[in-house]
């Protein structure tokens, strides 16, 4: 399976984790993170909340490959059992963490699934992570890898 994790972030903090996570989804699947996060992005985001989203829009879409899910609070709601079954034969995934200024509610329309992993409106760089550790343990699910009890 490919994994593509898009992604709009300053700096890489957490790398730590973002390294254990990594490695122990090699064993499942091909991950490749995108960083878009740009000057254009960066001056948008001065500019306010439009001018930002269009710019999410902007570098995120063209990226759209496999099947694709785009984070926002506004998305579905699964536990990890749902997000297994999700995951289970896809053959590449693309998964898309928005900006601080989030997505027009449009944006979500063009996508194949929306996901929440909250309610809570969370820092970039821990919806990375926790996305992360939440794909090891979906392929430890499926994979009945004892990982996730």
């Amino acid at each position: 399976m490919q994994l593509n994790i898009f992604y709009l972030q300053k700096s890489e903090e957490l790398a730590f984790l973002n390294e254990k996570y990594t490695k122990l989804i090699s064993k499942y699947a091909v991950l490749k993170e995108h960083n878009l996060f740009d000057k254009k992005i960066a001056k948008a985001q001065i500019q306010g909340t439009q001018n930002a989203q269009k710019s999410y829009e902007e570098a995120f879409l063209p990226k759209r490959r496999g099947f694709c899910v785009l984070l926002d609070e506004r998305g579905e709601q699964l536990n990890s059992l749902e997000f297994a079954k999700l995951l289970a034969n896809k053959s590449e995934m693309s998964f898309f963490i928005g900006g601080a200024y989030g997505f027009r509610a449009q944006m979500l329309d063009k996508f194949d699934f929306n996901l929440a992993l909250s309610r809570l409106t969370l820092a970039h760089h821990f919806v990375k992570i926790l996305l992360l550790e939440q794909l090891y343990r979906a392929f430890c699910i499926n994979h009945n890898h004892p990982y996730h009890k």
